[in-house]
């Protein structure tokens, strides 16, 4: 059975000695809640409770829209490499060779975007540059990205295939603020 406290979206309570605390809280109820550094209007458990839902709504809505924006970025940035000058022109050196510049783009912002590495540094580093010099035109040979593209293509398929099968799973892309600092 929850105390008043669950309805403010906290667990518990705090475990201070087994059963005791939540014994002394069930004996007692806020009767009102004081804004901080405020002289005001004291709310009510009801009214504490309306804000939170109403942060927490704002909250969801404003990473919808992060999202929205990602997938967008991701989407242009994918589509470019197809109008890149020169796209059609093979890539003779490196470990892309073989694939067309555009081609080889493509699968660069397919693989960052949906098999990320490089999280941990100098991992992180090593991403954080190939994306830059991904960004200025250039052709990361990092990760084994290119080994996993040519792998890809020898099943048949191809960066955007690749793209769409991936979105009919559902798969999201790489988003750097789900990677945890601690």
């Amino acid at each position: 059975m929850g105390g008043w406290w669950e309805s403010l979206g906290l667990r518990g309570p705090l475990d201070l000695s087994g059963d005791i605390s939540e014994r002394v809280l069930r004996e007692y109820q806020p009767v009102g809640f004081a804004p901080v550094g405020n002289d005001g209007e004291v709310l009510s458990l009801e009214q504490v409770v309306g804000l939170i839902e109403a942060a927490a709504g704002e909250a969801k809505s404003r990473r919808e829209r992060a999202v929205a924006e990602r997938r967008t970025a991701d989407v242009a940035e994918f589509e470019a490499a197809f109008e890149l000058s020169g796209s059609d022109t093979i890539v003779e050196h490196g470990r892309w060779a073989g694939f067309t510049r555009g081609e080889a783009t493509a699968w660069c912002w397919n693989l960052f975007q949906y098999e990320p590495h490089g999280f941990v540094h100098p991992g992180s580093q090593v991403r954080g540059e190939a994306l830059i010099n991904l960004r200025a035109g250039g052709l990361p040979e990092v990760f084994g990205y290119p080994e996993r593209a040519r792998e890809l293509t020898n099943t048949g398929l191809t960066p955007r295939q690749y793209r769409q099968h991936r979105e009919a799973l559902g798969a999201k892309t790489f988003d750097p603020a789900d990677v945890r600092h601690t």
